[in-house]
């Protein structure tokens, strides 16, 4: 679960709402509530793991909205042996809830012109925040699992934004805030020793279609978890 804009999801008994819902207020101002990250997509990726020998033990409750750490801890032979955090990307949409005085209130929905490689950057900063808050001195393995339903979005795609420089050219906001960004994604690479991209089949189960090791000795785990070969599986050193 995540503590990322991810998670927000519209609730009619939200705190936003309750807030002011006084009837002796007038109604005003906008609140807005992000469509969160599946559940159904969570559950297809603890059944993943089952086949593969790992029993996911869930953090939190299936009712907790918001949390600060990872989705799973992952038991092999009965022994904590990884945590795992689960990121679905899609094109970010939201429902924005217009409060007037004098008439009912307006909802609008709306989606993010934010470029996929930046959507990308968002969910794998959040995943890394998430298990370094879940497992601080890395002494499990560390897991993300990408479930794609963006159609702009690429395992190669994934591999550009991973391996990206950094390249301070200047002092402009626009400068720093994309090197800011590279740094962020090279923290990701230092937290995770493996990421998973799958898809979902036409049966609702998920297909691996790639596999990024930063950790070489999962190199024997990441080739029979899915028979990946040449390449589906991509290897890349931890950032410095």
């Amino acid at each position: 679960m995540s503590a990322s804009l991810g998670k927000l999801q519209k609730h009619s008994g939200s705190e936003s709402a309750s807030s002011v819902s006084d009837a002796e207020r007038p109604l005003r101002g906008v609140f807005v509530h992000r469509m969160g990250e599946s559940a159904g997509d969570e559950k297809e990726v603890a059944a993943l793991w089952r086949v593969h020998g790992l029993e996911p033990d869930a953090l939190e409750g299936p009712a907790q909205r918001f949390s600060r750490l990872p989705d799973f801890r992952l038991m092999r032979d009965g022994v904590p042996w990884a945590y795992c955090e689960v990121k679905t990307l899609w094109r970010h949409c939201w429902t924005v809830n217009i409060l007037h005085e004098d008439r009912p209130v307006e909802e609008r929905r709306d989606t993010s012109s934010k470029p996929v490689d930046e959507r990308i950057i968002g969910d794998l900063i959040t995943a890394s925040r998430q298990l370094q808050a879940g497992n601080s001195s890395h002494k499990l393995l560390n897991f993300v699992v990408l479930v794609n339903r963006d159609p702009e979005a690429s395992p190669a795609l994934l591999t550009q934004v991973l391996v990206r420089p950094i390249i301070r050219s200047g002092r402009s906001l626009k400068a720093r805030r994309a090197a800011k960004l590279v740094e962020e994604v090279q923290a990701f690479r230092r937290c995770v020793d493996l990421c998973l991209w799958v898809t979902p089949a036409a049966d609702g189960k998920l297909a691996i279609d790639a596999c990024i090791l930063f950790n070489p000795s999962l190199r024997s785990f990441a080739e029979e978890i899915a028979g990946l070969r040449g390449g589906k599986l991509i290897s890349l050193e931890p950032a410095a």
